[in-house]
C-alpha cells in the first residue's frame, strides 16, 4: 500500500469509503483524489468544499496575505494579525499582469500603502507582483530569505493564486492551481532551503461567482490574461448587459463606464427596461435579481463585480445594477488610473 495519504492536487486527506466526500479515491494507491483527477483531465469540478478555519499560526512566521488585483475591495479586511500579533506580515497583490499595460504601478502601491496606514495595518512590506513572472518569483525568494524565519505561511482569499506562488517558490508539481474555489483543500507544506513553505486552503468569500455558478460557467469569466479596458457611452435609458450576471444603466447625469474585464466575458448593448427580462431569459441556473443603486462620487471611481473584474466611471452620477440577489458588488475609489 502506498504511503500517500494525502492528495497532492488539494491537501485532501484520502479515502475510500464515501465517494461524496472530498478525498475519495477507489484505491489508497492512488496520488490524487477523484475530484482533483476529473479536475485535471476532464476540466469537471466534482466536491470540493470552501474551508474557513486557519490552522494554528506560530510566532516565528512570515504570514504573506495573498491578495489578486480582482480582489482590490478586499485589502486589509480580513484581521489575521489580531490572530498572531507576533508574526511577521507581508501584503502581497497578485495578478497584476492582468492590469492593461501603462498602468502607474508606483502609484498604485503608494494608494496601496496609504490604505494600509489610515487602516492602521501592521505590515513588513506590500508587495505589487505577477506569479507568473520569474523576475518577480526569484525577488520574493530573495526576499523571503532575508527576513530568516523557518516558516512561510500563504493566506489569501480563494482564487488568489497562493498555489500558484507555492509552487513557483518550492518546485511542487504535483498540487492544482487551476481558476478553481476551493481547490486547495488542506494544508500544502515543502521545504525551500531554511524554510517550511505552506499553503493554506482559501479564506471563503461570499458573494462570489462560485456561488452563483457551475464551475464550467465560471471559470470562462475569470481573466487569466491582461485586461483590456472596453468603454461605452451611454445615455439615460441604455444599460449594459455583462454576460447572464448584471446589467448596468445611469439615471440623471450619463456616465461613461470603462469595463475591465476578462476577453471571453460578452457585453450587449440593450434598453433599461428590457434588462430584467433579458437576464431571467438568458440566465442559466434560476438566480433571483434584485436592483442596487450607488450615487458615485467625484473623482475616479470603482465598482468591483465579485471576483470577475471592475468597472472605472468619473462621478458624479448615478448607477443601477441589476444582479443576482447576494452578489458581492462594491463601490470604492479606483487604485489605479485608467
Amino acid at each position: 500500500m502506498s504511503t500517500t495519504m494525502r492528495c497532492k492536487g488539494c491537501g485532501a486527506l484520502l479515502q475510500t469509503e464515501h465517494k461524496d466526500r472530498v478525498g475519495y479515491v477507489i484505491s489508497l494507491d492512488h496520488e490524487y483524489c477523484q475530484s482533483c483527477f476529473r479536475l485535471m483531465h476532464y476540466g469537471e469540478s466534482l466536491v470540493h468544499f470552501h474551508p474557513e478555519d486557519l490552522p494554528s499560526l506560530p510566532k516565528d512566521s512570515i504570514i504573506v496575505m495573498v491578495s489578486s488585483v480582482l480582489h482590490f475591495d478586499l485589502l486589509f479586511s480580513y484581521p489575521v494579525y489580531r490572530y498572531q500579533p507576533d508574526a511577521k506580515y507581508i501584503y502581497l497583490i497578485n495578478q497584476v499582469d492582468l492590469l492593461p499595460k501603462g498602468t502607474n504601478l508606483e502609484h498604485l502601491l503608494k494608494n496601496v500603502t496609504n490604505k494600509a496606514k489610515s487602516m492602521g495595518i501592521p505590515y513588513e512590506d506590500i508587495i505589487l507582483m505577477s506569479a507568473k513572472n520569474p523576475y518577480d518569483i526569484d525577488h520574493l525568494k530573495a526576499y523571503l530569505s532575508s527576513l530568516n524565519e523557518p516558516n512561510v505561511y500563504f493566506i489569501g482569499v480563494q482564487n488568489s493564486g497562493k498555489t500558484t506562488l507555492y509552487k513557483a517558490i518550492t518546485g511542487d508539481n504535483h498540487a492544482l492551481s487551476m481558476k478553481k474555489a476551493g481547490l486547495t483543500q488542506d494544508v500544502l507544506s515543502m521545504p525551500y532551503q531554511s524554510m517550511m513553505i505552506y499553503d493554506l486552503p482559501g479564506l471563503y468569500q461570499e458573494g462570489y461567482l462560485h456561488q452563483f455558478y457551475p464551475y464550467n460557467t465560471y471559470k470562462r469569466w475569470l481573466p487569466d490574461e491582461e485586461i483590456s479596458p472596453r468603454i461605452y457611452q451611454l445615455i439615460e435609458g441604455q444599460s449594459i448587459i455583462i454576460e447572464s450576471l448584471l446589467g448596468l444603466s445611469f439615471y440623471g447625469q450619463s456616465i461613461t463606464p470603462i469595463f475591465y474585464l476578462g476577453r471571453e466575458v460578452k457585453l450587449h448593448r440593450t434598453q433599461d427596461q428590457k434588462v430584467m427580462e433579458l437576464l431571467k431569459k438568458m440566465d442559466e441556473v434560476t438566480l433571483n435579481f434584485e436592483i442596487k443603486t450607488f450615487k458615485i462620487p467625484n473623482g475616479l471611481q470603482q465598482i468591483t463585480i465579485a471576483d470577475m473584474g471592475f468597472i472605472h466611471m468619473r462621478g458624479p452620477g448615478n448607477v443601477k445594477l441589476y444582479v443576482p440577489k447576494g452578489l458581492h458588488v462594491t463601490l470604492s475609489e479606483a487604485l489605479f488610473n485608467d
